[in-house]
C-alpha cells in the first residue's frame, strides 16, 4: 500500500514534457524537420534504390506547394 502512495505522489509532481522539450536535437524545429526529411528520404532510398538527395529534393518541393485540399 506504501509503495502505490508513493508511485502516485512523485506522478503526481512530474510535469510531463514532449518529446521536443527533452531531446537535445529536437529543440530547434528546422533542425528537427531536416533530420526528419534526411531520415524518411534515407529510408526511402534503401526500400527503393534512388539516390537520398534526390528522394529529399522532392520532399523539400512537395513540401513547398501549397495544400490541394482545404479542411473545414
Amino acid at each position: 500500500m506504501l509503495r502505490v502512495r508513493i508511485l502516485v505522489r512523485y506522478n503526481k509532481q512530474m510535469k510531463r514534457k514532449t518529446l521536443s522539450e527533452t531531446n537535445p536535437h529536437l529543440r530547434d524545429p528546422a533542425k528537427a524537420r531536416r533530420q526528419t526529411i534526411r531520415s524518411v528520404a534515407s529510408s526511402t532510398a534503401i526500400e527503393t534504390g534512388k539516390p537520398v538527395s534526390e528522394i529529399e529534393a522532392r520532399i523539400n518541393h512537395l513540401s513547398s506547394l501549397p495544400p490541394r485540399v482545404k479542411l473545414a
